[in-house]
């Protein structure tokens, strides 16, 4: 009995050991894969939610990251509204990039560090960029050595993301801070201005001042509206008429063809005379002068 009990005891501890080194080598088999795995992997959006943003076009990635981030009032909040901005245009910038998944993941991690420094932790933009580079040193691998993954930015990868930071937020550094810690004057907001409305000229307002249906105002109220300018309109129009008879007569239709046509030749001939008179007179004045002149020859 006390054999069987001891082999029953030594059972049991080895089987206690196994289970504890079957134990030690899983939690070994997880550290060796989270080495593997980018360290600011899935820390701000999950896998699944990556991957649903990855399939939208933009305008629906605004709306998912809205919902993501918690950002109800974007539409209307300026905060809310340049912080999704701030989101949309750097995920749309990595994939853009051919970032995988992984790689997209972290670039979003990256950009919510660098904001949360400037919202929360108040830094300054120099210690802001010292972060960004021990940032950038984690999550990179180096041109010689490669045994970290693809699953890590390259050299190339790297200097991308440093000159998109540099121009998307370090460029507008100020503007954030100015975000994030000042408030807007309300004051502006609750402004009240009173507007004095002109009456409108037409008797008959449309249809939806005075609540009718289309049905009632066209067949009474539109063609009481309408008669009053037909009317306006003929009457216009003979006006127009009469203007334009008592135009084309003339001054001259009292007068017949012969009456016209003695009266252009009494003024022809006027003026022909005339003519001929001027012209007699400058060429006697004209003789005269040669005349003039040939005696004088004579003389000499």
């Amino acid at each position: 009995m006390a054999a069987s009990r001891t082999k029953i005891r030594t059972a049991k501890s080895h089987h206690k050991v196994n289970g504890k080194a079957i134990a030690d080598s899983t939690r070994i088999e997880e550290v060796t894969v989270r080495e593997k795995e980018n360290p600011l992997a899935w820390k701000f959006i999950s896998f699944p939610e990556m991957s649903e943003l990855a399939r939208l076009k933009v305008d629906l990635v605004e709306k998912a990251l809205a919902e993501i981030l918690q950002l109800e009032q974007y539409q209307y909040c300026m905060k809310e509204g340049s912080l999704l901005d701030y989101y949309v245009s750097g995920f749309w910038w990595a994939k853009e990039q051919d970032f995988t998944l992984l790689q997209m993941s972290v670039f979003m991690t990256i950009l919510n560090i660098i904001l949360e420094n400037i919202s929360n932790k108040h830094l300054p933009l120099l210690d802001n960029l010292r972060e960004l580079t021990k940032l950038m040193t984690e999550v990179s691998q180096s041109s010689s050595d490669k045994s970290r993954g693809v699953e890590f930015f390259t050299v190339d990868q790297a200097k991308a993301i440093i000159d998109y930071m540099k121009i998307s937020v370090f460029q507008h550094y100020g503007l954030y801070e100015f975000l994030f810690h000042h408030t807007p004057d309300l004051g502006i907001l609750d402004t009240k201005l009173e507007v004095e409305v002109i009456k409108s000229a037409d008797p008959f307002p449309p249809p939806l001042e005075e609540s009718l249906t289309w049905d009632i105002y066209s067949s009474f109220v539109l063609l009481q509206s309408t008669e009053e300018p037909e009317a306006e309109v003929e009457a216009e129009t003979e006006e127009n008429m009469e203007v334009k008879a008592l135009t084309t007569e003339g001054p001259l239709a009292c007068y017949s063809i012969d009456d016209v046509k003695s009266v252009l030749s009494q003024v022809t001939g006027e003026v022909l005379a005339n003519i001929q008179s001027e012209i007699s007179e400058k060429l006697q004045k004209q003789e005269e002068a040669f005349t003039a002149r040939i005696n004088k020859l004579k003389k000499l």
